[in-house]
C-alpha cells in the first residue's frame, strides 16, 4: 500500500514524514528491550515476522533494522524461509480479519464464496484459507493465464474477468470478499444483481485510492449509501439484504502466529511474484503500481 500513500494525500499526523516504506518484515531478533525483555516471549536469535503499523509511525520494513512492538510479532517455523514469511503478514491478516467477520468458521463449511482477484496478494491467501481451513466452495476471478495457479491454491471455479462478467455467471453465493471494490462493488450490489444471497455477506477490503484522482478511485457516495442502506435494512428486517462490512486491516501478532503455523504445516503456501534487492526498491514499487502482480513482491536485504 506504500505507492497508494505516495499518490494520495495523508495528514502528517497519520503518516509522519520521512516515512520508511514497507509494512511486512521477516528476520532475526537482534535485541529485546523494555517490557519485551521481561516477558520472555522473544529472545535474541528468534526467527520472526510482523506487520508494521500502517499509520502513525515513520518505521518501515525497507531498512536494515526495524523496531517492532512484541504484540505484533510472530515466530516463524524452521523450514519457513524469510521470503515466504515476509510475503504474508499484511495480506493474510487482511483476509483473515475479513473472513472472521463471518462468525464461527465451522458454520461456513460447504458455503459458497466469491473471492475477487484470486491471483493477487490478498486473493492468493484468501482462496487457500477459505478452501483449506474453512472448507468453503470457492469461486474466484483471474485471467486465463493464472487460472491454473488459483485452482492449485484451492479455487473450485475460476471466472476469466477478461472474457466474462462475473455478475453474469456467479449467482447466490453466501459471501463476497472484494479487494477490488473500487471496480466491483456496484456490479455486485447494484439493482437487480443476485451475485449474493439476500442473507449473504459483502466484505469490502479497504484499499482503494481515496483522493478521487487515483487509478483505483474510491466509490465514495456508493459505498456510503451501501453501508447505511444495508445496515439499516438488516436492523429492521434481518436477512433481507446482504450484510456489508468494510475491512481495515490491523497488525496482530497472535493472528499472524496462526498464519505462520499454517504456513509451517504446509496447509497454505506463500505466493511470490518477484524478488528485488533492497537497492532496487523503487523498481519494485513501480512493478507493483503497474498492477497484475501474482501474489507478493519481496525486497531482499
Amino acid at each position: 500500500c506504500d505507492f497508494k500513500f505516495r499518490r494520495n494525500w495523508v495528514p502528517g499526523f497519520l503518516r509522519p514524514l520521512p516515512k520508511i516504506p514497507g509494512e511486512d518484515v521477516a528476520g532475526v531478533v537482534a535485541e529485546v528491550a523494555g517490557g519485551a525483555a521481561s516477558s520472555g516471549k522473544f529472545v535474541v536469535g528468534d526467527r520472526v515476522a510482523a506487520m508494521l503499523p500502517i499509520l502513525g509511525s515513520r518505521l518501515g520494513a525497507a531498512a536494515g533494522y526495524v523496531a517492532v512492538d512484541e504484540a505484533l510479532v510472530a515466530k516463524i517455523g524452521e523450514r519457513t524461509s524469510f521470503e515466504e514469511a515476509a510475503s504474508l503478514p499484511l495480506v493474510s491478516l487482511t483476509a483473515l480479519q475479513g473472513l472472521r467477520k463471518l462468525g464461527d468458521e465451522r458454520k461456513m463449511r460447504g458455503k459458497k464464496i466469491l473471492i475477487q482477484a484470486g491471483a493477487g496478494g490478498v486473493g492468493t491467501f484468501a482462496v487457500q484459507y477459505a478452501k483449506k481451513v474453512m472448507g468453503m466452495h470457492v469461486t474466484t476471478t483471474a485471467s486465463s493465464g493464472k487460472a491454473a495457479l488459483v485452482k492449485e491454491l484451492g479455487a473450485d471455479v475460476v471466472v476469466d474477468y477478461r472474457t466474462e462478467r462475473f455478475e453474469d455467471v456467479v449467482t447466490e453465493v453466501d459471501v463476497v470478499l472484494d479487494p477490488m471494490s473500487w471496480s466491483y462493488e456496484g456490479r455486485t450490489l447494484g439493482n437487480g444483481r443476485n451475485v449474493l444471497k439476500p442473507d449473504g455477506h459483502y466484505l469490502n477490503i479497504a484499499g482503494s485510492d481515496w483522493s478521487f484522482k487515483g487509478r483505483e478511485r474510491v466509490n465514495g457516495a456508493l459505498t456510503f449509501r451501501n453501508v447505511i442502506g444495508h445496515t439499516m435494512r438488516n436492523f429492521f428486517l434481518p436477512g433481507s439484504t446482504p450484510r456489508y462490512d468494510i475491512v481495515f486491516v490491523e497488525p496482530d501478532g497472535a493472528q499472524l502466529q496462526d498464519v505462520m503455523e499454517l504456513l509451517s504445516k504446509g496447509t497454505i503456501q506463500a505466493v511470490i511474484d518477484r524478488k528485488f534487492p533492497l537497492e532496487k526498491a523503487s523498481s519494485a514499487f513501480k512493478h507493483l503500481e503497474n498492477g497484475h502482480a501474482t501474489g507478493k513482491v519481496i525486497l531482499q536485504h
